[in-house]
């Protein structure tokens, strides 16, 4: 499994790389406030000079502080603030920065009282010789051809 780290969130999206955090880049994101210039991690090109990486995009819904107007990605990627912190009263209870694998990510979005969300679309086999299928999204079917949304005739 390739070990995704945390490297931006924006708005209720948490990104992750597989190259290293300082490899990473995104348009302005050496710029503050973060929230208001920076863009989406830029993705792998053959004319990079830095090893092939992947990136992932996930949802979560939590009530988590994020960095202060002061900070750039590129600040808070080096370690001088956390991306999120779930706090109550002046005790941090919940700490994620930079950095911060996937699989612990969800991990502390649940121990925050939170969820995450990946895609995960899938299509069923389709016996060969017949057109319809049906699509489904997390396990439970979406649509099927001919038939309504929830996969009914």
């Amino acid at each position: 499994m390739n070990n995704f780290k945390l490297c931006y969130i924006r708005d209720s999206f948490a990104f992750f790389t597989t190259a290293e955090l300082k490899d990473q880049w995104g348009d302005s994101w050496n710029n503050a406030p973060y929230r208001h210039n920076a863009e989406d991690p830029n993705e792998w090109s053959e004319c990079s000079d830095v090893p092939k990486y992947e990136i992932k995009k996930i949802a979560y819904d939590a009530y988590l502080d994020r960095p202060g107007d002061r900070y750039s990605v590129e600040m808070i990627n080096a370690g001088a603030v956390a991306w999120l912190v779930y706090a109550s009263s002046l005790d941090p209870k919940v700490v994620i920065p930079a950095g911060t694998t996937l699989e612990d990510f969800k991990r502390l979005i649940k121990e925050a009282g939170g969820k995450t969300y990946e895609e995960s679309i899938t299509t069923t086999e389709i016996p060969e010789g017949t057109s319809s299928g049906m699509l489904t999204f997390n396990g439970s079917p979406v649509y099927s051809e001919g038939g309504d949304y929830e996969g009914r005739n």
